[in-house]
């Protein structure tokens, strides 16, 4: 068994988290973290073609899709009100 070598500045880490700025910048990630969850979402988990430019395309299809679908959440939700 042997300590990672960056242990202090993941303890580092894990202290920043418990303070306010820290607890703010997690708050920033999460808006990015849910948007390329949902991006998995439509593209799934595993590469679906062979070559990066296909699957480069492939996410940026999945990326697009997300977008037009939040969109027209929005778009719902306006019309509503």
């Amino acid at each position: 068994m042997h300590i990672h070598p960056d242990e202090q500045l993941l303890a580092e880490f894990r202290q920043r988290q418990h303070t306010a700025a820290g607890r703010a910048k997690l708050r920033e990630r999460v808006a990015v973290e849910h948007s390329l969850a949902h991006v998995g979402h439509w593209q799934g988990w595993r590469a679906r073609y062979r070559g990066q430019r296909k699957n480069l395309f492939d996410l940026r299809r999945a990326a697009v899709v997300q977008i037009l679908f939040v969109w027209r959440q929005f778009d719902q939700h306006v019309r509503a009100a």
